[in-house]
């Protein structure tokens, strides 16, 4: 390249120079500057939380006692299925196998005058949990409850 050339390219890029840093200037929008702190309190509030088995267990557990009490006890957003009657009937009603195993085994302790204290008890799938318990007339009551439900409504103190 001649020195003509190279000076005539050189001063072409001197002057290009100033009007990409303007355009680069006008480009950027400093007037919508983000809130840094609410913007780490909102990525916090999404981050996914680690919950354990036991803390489901542990919430079920808590439900479950509210509702023996009352049973109306749970806000209406917690949803969950209620089965009751006498160990037998529900044998018929419930269709899980492992549910029906345990039911069975319920049966067998009353009719050998047993006390059964409440328990909590999985479905076959694995994705439920039964809270159960005998009612002071004999009735047995079993309060199902969907793992995701559960983990959705946790009081957020026991997440991880």
């Amino acid at each position: 390249m001649n020195t003509f050339a190279q000076h005539n390219f050189n001063m072409n890029i001197s002057r290009l120079l100033p009007f990409c840093c303007v355009l680069l200037c006008l480009s950027c929008d400093f007037s919508h500057r983000i809130d840094t702190s609410a913007a780490v309190k909102e990525m916090k509030s999404k981050q996914v939380k680690r919950v354990l088995p036991e803390q489901i267990v542990s919430q079920v557990d808590t439900w479950g006692q509210a509702l023996e009490k009352n049973p109306k006890a749970l806000p209406a957003e917690i949803t969950f299925k209620t089965y009751q009657g006498t160990a037998e009937m529900l044998i018929q009603q419930v269709s899980d196998k492992k549910l029906k195993d345990v039911l069975d085994a319920i049966s067998y302790s009353l009719s050998q005058k047993q006390v059964i204290p409440p328990s909590i008890q999985k479905n076959a799938a694995g994705d439920s949990l039964f809270y159960i318990f005998q009612q002071a007339n004999g009735e047995t009551t079993l309060y199902g409850f969907s793992k995701s439900s559960v983990i959705q409504h946790m009081d957020r103190p026991l997440i991880k």
